[in-house]
């Protein structure tokens, strides 16, 4: 799954949490899961450009110490190791995770699941937070 993709799901799923640090998890969770869908990854580069877009359009929607910044951060994390792994020549099989390797989603050529997931996320940062008054004046239920 492309990086700016796990970017935005984490980021909608952080939506549902009560804290940074469970968001942060819930992304990383959902890394796991995106991964084992059929999907189709892009070059480093091309990866890096769009997910520098992706982290600036969820910071500037939603603030670098929201909920929706940390479950981004949290879902782009476990591919850390990918980087690492290409960087380096080690082989997706020993690879710590294992939808990086042996239960990777199939290969495909198109990208019309990452689009969906691309436009529930962006439209995810245009709706309103649902947090009431009085959670916004206590600071409770963003951060």
């Amino acid at each position: 799954m492309m990086a700016a993709v796990h970017a935005l799901l984490g980021s909608t799923l952080a939506r549902l949490c009560g804290s940074r640090t469970q968001a942060a998890l819930v992304g990383s969770a959902s890394h796991v899961l995106a991964d084992m869908a059929p999907h189709r990854d892009l070059e480093i580069p091309q990866e890096a450009v769009l997910l520098a877009g992706a982290l600036c359009v969820i910071a500037a929607a939603r603030g670098v110490e929201s909920r929706e910044f940390a479950g981004a951060l949290g879902a782009v994390f476990p591919d850390v190791e990918n980087l690492i792994g290409r960087m380096f020549g080690i082989s997706e099989e020993r690879l710590l995770l294992p939808t990086h390797g042996r239960y990777h989603g199939r290969e495909t050529r198109d990208f019309h699941g990452q689009l969906a997931i691309v436009a529930v996320g962006l439209a995810s940062l245009l709706l309103p937070d649902g947090r009431c008054e009085d959670d916004r004046e206590r600071g409770t239920s963003s951060r």
